[in-house]
């Protein structure tokens, strides 16, 4: 055998949920495997539960969300040319068709004929293929075997807390909760399905926070937003509209009439930019030209615009300046550190649509950034958008200083710069001497950053505030200095996707639960692993493209209108079929193994090996695994003249759960097991 050594771990519950990326990497653990296989089925309801289950902003989340659960899919880590499964767009399907809006909308991309569209001729890399995703194959076994069955929820799962609120004796309570944002909508969800009174004390019209507020109307419908939050205030919510805390309500009062009180104000301020002129008129953050554009409010900014920042919150105000760049032809012809990352020096030219949307009377918009093209801190899919309407995006500038005449902005000095971080990764970004050159423009648009009005505490010396100006909270149950305030989403952790939110509101919830119950909470987890003696994946499933989005041409891209239309339910099943399916996993047991290494020869990924117990590094774990096994001290075998012992490693993160290992196995030795879990609440003690 080889000389070569392994470090080896041996598996525990935590490394078979880590093995589900999808689901460990998403804050609020949805179990995305289970809801994209089953849509693969064509069990698009069961599907829709399983995604809506620990996520009451479904409906937002596949329109919106970062999604964190595709950056960690396997699918875009084994193959240089693999492509993650498009997780968000899928849950789309799955909402449109069985969430809350279902009942008033049909998928925009199934409108005009008014039916499912079926699937047929689905494209394949190098080759075109039909087929029925709910055929059978020959040994009786549906392809996606592993999913919606074999979900594994967690614990504020719609059940979970259901279950919790129907135990006799408890107390039910009542909470105010100031903002109606996401981490608020999540709180007042979950504490309502607790049985608690629940007040959420909006300052504005409508519901929604950033969501509504902070996110552009062209991304997401605003009447499927407005039927979730109805469905969560449904509940027995009850909402305050037009009610600011800090003037004609005091948090001290609240804090006097109600047992706890949740902020999930959000961040609705911008960040100001410390440069000479930054106070003349013209100057704008990005957060105020989103606020009054979504609300309806004329906004006038001239032909040529220039938006300061690389995040995707200056991506959704460049191209907010577009749209209001196009209305406007129309009307007339009939804290400095949320900056950036560095990178190399790497600049792409805007595409030729660009050219193409200003000779339709587009405004003039120009991105500056600090980082480089490749340390861009906004999503890759946010960029290409960008540039294909017309954004034109310059990375290592910075702003040296505002020019204007008269009291109005009429150009910004740009200067080149030379690195973004210090040797210590700090941000302190160093600028070239000599580089000043001056841009024309009619506005700035500041994209730098968010901070909080945090009047509402109305001085609250309790509340304490961190050095960032954000509330300070106990991530384990979202409370603050103050024992009955608890706070959540931006306003406590600062800028996070929306389904960070979602889960601090999760968090605060449970935690306001133990302290109106006076009880801490006990968290148990269940597992369970079932057999899959006939384990098959999908047809071409290595060979399946991801299918890009369907989206608007961009000539219609001049309004309100939502870019991005979807799947169909046919082009999510295709989709949906290039799952891994990695709750499914390779079982050996020892005891039947004869060593006759076809396992390994069979492997098509070289992710299983056998190895002598010489070449393995591990801890003491590993020892008392081979001392249970073989009834001897790892030592002893270690030591041994003729080797009688061989150890079964395999790579996981490689592994395609293909279950050709499992087929050739002349012992079964191999089988193909599924893995859930189950989180339970139970009450512990007093607290």
């Amino acid at each position: 055998m080889s000389t070569k050594t392994y470090r080896v771990s041996v598996p525990t519950t935590e490394h078979w949920r880590k093995m589900i990326k999808c689901q460990y990497a998403c804050p609020v653990n949805t179990d995305a495997r289970a809801y994209v296989t089953a849509i693969a089925r064509g069990e698009l309801e069961e599907g829709y539960r399983i995604a809506h289950d620990p996520n009451p902003l479904s409906t937002a989340c596949g329109r919106i969300c970062g999604a964190p659960c595709e950056a960690a899919c396997r699918r875009g880590i084994i193959e240089p040319d693999f492509h993650p499964i498009a997780i968000r767009p899928l849950k789309r399907v799955l909402t449109e068709r069985f969430g809350p809006e279902a009942a008033k909308t049909k998928p925009a991309r199934e409108k005009e004929s008014g039916a499912v569209i079926q699937l047929e001729d689905v494209a394949v890399v190098g080759e075109v293929f039909s087929r029925d995703i709910r055929r059978t194959p020959a040994n009786g076994t549906v392809p996606g075997n592993g999913a919606a069955e074999v979900y594994s929820p967690v614990r504020w799962s719609r059940a979970e807390l259901q279950r919790l609120g129907a135990q006799p004796g408890r107390k039910k309570g009542k909470v105010a909760i100031l903002g109606a944002g996401p981490s608020s909508l999540s709180a007042a969800h979950d504490l309502a399905l607790l049985g608690h009174k629940v007040v959420i004390y909006e300052a504005g019209p409508k519901t929604g926070g950033m969501m509504r507020y902070g996110v552009p109307v062209y991304r997401i419908e605003q009447e499927a937003m407005d039927s979730e939050i109805q469905g969560i205030l449904d509940l027995g919510v009850e909402i305050r509209f037009n009610t600011p805390i800090g003037k004609d309500i005091k948090l001290a009062d609240l804090r006097k009439e109600y047992d706890a009180v949740y902020l999930g104000i959000g961040l609705m301020k911008g960040r100001d930019l410390k440069v000479e002129g930054a106070d003349l008129d013209g100057v704008i953050t990005a957060v105020d030209l989103l606020l009054n554009y979504n609300l309806g409010y004329k906004v006038t900014l001239g032909k040529k615009v220039l938006v300061i920042g690389g995040g995707d919150v200056a991506m959704d105000a460049a191209r907010t300046a577009l749209r209001l760049g196009i209305a406007q032809m129309e009307s007339k012809e009939g804290d400095e550190e949320d900056f950036q990352k560095a990178g190399s020096d790497t600049m792409r030219s805007a595409l030729d649509v660009a050219r193409t949307a200003m000779r339709m009377g587009v405004a003039d918009v120009t991105m500056l950034a600090l980082e480089s093209w490749e340390e861009l801190p906004a999503s890759k899919f946010e960029v290409d958008e960008a540039q294909e309407e017309g954004v034109q995006i310059f990375p290592r500038k910075g702003p040296s200083k505002i020019i204007g005449k008269d009291g109005k902005v009429t150009g910004l000095e740009v200067i080149d710069v030379l690195s973004v971080f210090d040797e210590n990764k700090r941000f302190n970004p160093k600028f070239k001497e000599g580089s000043e050159t001056v841009w024309n423009c009619d506005t700035i648009i500041l994209a730098i950053g968010q901070r909080a009005d945090l009047e509402v505490l109305g001085g609250a010396d309790d509340v304490r505030i961190s050095p960032r100006g954000f509330v300070e909270v106990n991530p384990q149950n979202g409370q603050t200095s103050a024992p009955d305030v608890f706070a959540g989403g931006d306003v406590a952790y600062g800028p996070r996707l929306i389904i960070d939110a979602v889960r601090h509101g999760h968090i605060a919830a449970l935690g306001i639960e133990e302290r109106i119950q006076g009880k801490k909470f006990k968290i148990d987890v269940a597992t369970e692993w079932t057999d899959l003696p006939n384990h098959v994946m999908f047809d071409n499933w290595t060979k399946l493209a991801r299918r890009p989005i369907p989206s608007l041409p961009l000539d219609r891209r001049t309004g309100i209108d939502v870019v991005e239309l979807g799947y169909t339910t046919a082009e999510a099943a295709e989709q949906g079929s290039r799952c891994l399916e990695c709750g499914v996993n390779t079982i050996f047991d020892g005891t039947k193994c004869i060593l006759c290494n076809a396992c390994v020869d069979i492997c098509p990924w070289d992710c299983l090996k056998i190895v002598s117990l010489k070449q393995i590094q591990s801890d003491e774990t590993f020892g008392k695994v081979v001392e249970f096994q073989l009834g001897g001290a790892l030592q002893d075998y270690l030591h041994e003249n003729e080797l009688t012992v061989a150890a079964m490693l395999k790579d996981d993160d490689t592994c395609t759960r293909c279950a050709l290992c499992a087929d050739r196995c002349p012992t079964g030795a191999i089988t193909m097991e599924t893995f859930r879990f189950k989180e339970i609440l139970s009450y512990e003690q007093a607290a």
